[in-house]
């Protein structure tokens, strides 16, 4: 037995299942949270900034694996940035808290790739050019 509406009656929300049709999107099971498309735009932007420097992004390897670069730069953001970071030597510490093993100098490799990486998109989304980062200070 089978219990069917009236066929005049329409619920709120209603789509016809005969000419309903979508097309699926494969994804990845580790691609399934939210953040995922937060991190592919960020490393697009980051990407594209190094294009038009004339150099192409390559993400280094640290420890074995690519540098999560993104990672990097939540974790250094959520520390105080790349100044405060360094000025109180937490290098070691956000090696720690991306997973890294202590004692193998990874805080200080982290800073290279930053610094190299990161810190000039920090500064060019902040609206500072490079040319005043590296311009001597005349009083």
């Amino acid at each position: 037995m089978q219990i069917q509406p009236p066929k005049d009656w329409q619920p709120p929300f209603a789509c016809d299942v005969k000419s309903f049709c979508f097309t699926p999107r494969v994804q990845r099971l580790n691609e399934l949270e939210a953040m995922t498309r937060v991190k592919l735009d960020f490393l697009d932007q980051l990407g594209k900034f190094w294009e038009l420097q004339g150099s192409a992004l390559r993400i280094p390897v640290v420890d074995g694996k690519l540098l999560g670069v993104y990672a990097l730069s939540k974790v250094v953001s959520s520390e105080g940035g790349f100044e405060v970071v360094t000025k109180e030597k937490k290098w070691s510490q956000v090696g720690n808290r991306m997973g890294y093993q202590p004692g193998k100098g990874t805080g200080s490799l982290l800073k290279l790739h930053y610094d190299r990486i990161l810190y000039p998109y920090e500064l060019f989304q902040s609206g500072v050019s490079l040319m005043e980062r590296n311009a001597p200070r005349i009083f």
